[in-house]
Parts: structure tokens; sequence; C-alpha cells
């Protein structure tokens, strides 16, 4: 895959991450997911306000900077800000599975997106780096 069309791949998850967690956090405010107060009971949260703040800002509004400097950024953190913003999404399913228990296959689903989120800025890194011909690996001298 070339640099470009891992680029994008990467746009395209980071903005579906980013949209989907700013709605759910919208829906968790208004309260038109119809999730019962009664999930959250064992985690210390008395109401959804805490967790839908936390799901918008921090794991959608990581994602939407991601996208964004994929987009139009200084590409040299392209890589850096998608894998951060992925760990965020993977940190975030693995303390709601923790505290909730897994209900329902989203939960899996947007775990896999975390871990596409952190692939993805590898392989950039990687064909970025394979483009200008850096390896990161010493390079052999040979003697003439």
């Amino acid at each position: 895959m070339d640099e470009k069309s891992v680029r994008i791949a990467l746009v395209v998850v980071d903005l579906f991450a980013a949209v989907s967690a700013i709605v759910g956090a919208i829906g968790l405010l208004v309260g038109f997911m119809n999730i019962p107060l009664t999930e959250l009971t064992g985690t210390p949260f008395a109401d959804f306000t805490v967790p839908a703040l936390l799901l918008g800002i921090v794991v959608g509004g990581s994602a939407l900077v991601a996208a964004m400097i994929a987009l139009f950024g200084l590409q040299r953190f392209e890589a850096l800000a998608s894998a951060v913003a992925g760990c965020i999404m993977v940190g975030w399913m693995t303390v709601e599975i923790a505290m909730v228990g897994l209900d329902v296959w989203v939960q899996a689903a947007y775990f896999a997106v975390g871990l596409v989120m952190i692939g993805l800025a590898g392989l950039l890194q990687w064909a970025k780096a394979r483009q200008t011909g850096v390896s990161g690996q010493p390079h052999a001298h040979r003697i003439a």
C-alpha cells in the first residue's frame, strides 16, 4: 500500500471514530440512547454526564484532531496523533468493558476500531519511511 492510500484510510477511520464518539456523547447527554442508569451500577458515576463528556471530548476529540492533522497538519505528527487516538479508544473500551461488562457487540467493534487506528498509524509510518528510504535501521558500511 502506498502512503497516500494509507493516509486516506487513516483519515476515514479517524473521522468515523470521531463522529461516532461525538454523536454517542450527545446521545448520552440528551438521553435519546435510552440506556438505563442501572448500567452504571458499580461504577463511580451517578449519571451519564461525565462518561458522555469524556467520550465526546477525549475519545472523539482526539480522533478528530488526529484526522485533522492527517488532512491539514504536520505530516510529521500524523501517525503519532492517530496512534495516540487509537490508544485512547482502546483504553476507553477496556475501561468501559471492565466497569459495565461486555454488553453489546458494539463495544468489541470499537475496540477493533481503536486497534485499526493504531495499525494504520504504524503502516503510514512504515510507508513514509519506505518512500523516503529511511528504514530506521543502521546501514552497513561496505568496504570497496
